[in-house]
């Protein structure tokens, strides 16, 4: 962990995409805003809640408080954005995953480790919503990975054109290729705890609504990687203004709320 005062210097560091940079996306979130406003639900606090952000799908489970979602929002984000502006997300993933990663540690997320290997179904098809619960199995309670399912399926639902699809489909995938996370989050003993599914894939075709399409295994290769995060409070209150500061407007254009 990096030491007082330099979480400080490494957020003021940190380069983010300018508008210019998402404009199209900004437009075609800020029309289907106007066809149908999304309602803030993710800061009440203690209610479970769902948010897409960017390509990262996230659940928060009862008992998370408001002040915790707004830090694992924010930080999420800045990550993913940082890490957008130094490495293609779609055709070096790897090294977004690094770069990723390596933020999220030096904000105040005790990172035990995140290796990717590859993801076989054991069958002859593929389908990424069901290999993402499986994956979670390993480290979730039965109630956040219920949560998770909840949080896919409220995706799945949307009609074409609607804000969380529009971030989701602007930032998960890009042609034939994709990256996202898809993770719960309690809160245990006052520290938000993340269990996160991170996933990258290459196919042969590319597909609408590719998280729940069935796959013939050899069409697609598929890295996974499972971990839990937990919330170094004490280091995160030192930067927590400044990751705001420095996100500006870019939530209200990356972030939309679920009805789970």
């Amino acid at each position: 962990m990096t030491s007082y005062g330099s979480e400080n210097q490494f957020v003021k560091a940190l380069i983010l995409p300018e508008p210019h940079e998402y404009e199209a996306l900004a437009a075609s979130v800020s029309a289907a805003e106007k066809i149908q406003p999304v309602r803030r639900r993710t800061s009440i606090s203690g209610e479970p809640s769902a948010q897409v952000n960017a390509g990262s799908l996230t659940s928060f489970v009862q008992g998370v408080t408001g002040l915790q979602k707004a830090d694992v929002m924010n930080s999420t984000l800045l990550a993913q954005l940082a890490a957008n502006k130094a490495h293609d997300r779609f055709k070096d993933p790897m090294n977004w995953y690094r770069f990723y990663t390596d933020v999220l540690e030096r904000v105040g997320w005790n990172l035990p480790g995140f290796a990717f290997d590859t993801y076989t179904s054991g069958g002859s098809t593929i389908e990424l919503d069901t290999a993402v619960l499986g994956i979670l199995t390993a480290i979730a309670t039965a109630g956040e990975i219920g949560l998770i399912a909840a949080t896919m399926k409220s995706l799945k639902s949307l009609s074409d054109g609607s804000k969380p699809l529009n971030i989701w489909d602007a930032n998960a995938s890009s042609g034939n290729n994709g990256n996202f996370q898809i993770f719960p989050v309690a809160n245990v003993n006052d520290t938000p705890v993340m269990l996160m599914c991170g996933m990258q894939f290459n196919a042969k075709t590319s597909h609408d609504q590719f998280l729940w399409f069935t796959w013939f295994s050899t069409n697609i290769n598929v890295q996974r990687a499972a971990n839990k995060f937990e919330l170094n409070n004490n280091v995160y209150s030192r930067v927590r203004q400044q990751i705001i500061d420095k996100l500006g407007d870019r939530a209200s254009t990356f972030v939309a709320d679920l009805d789970i």
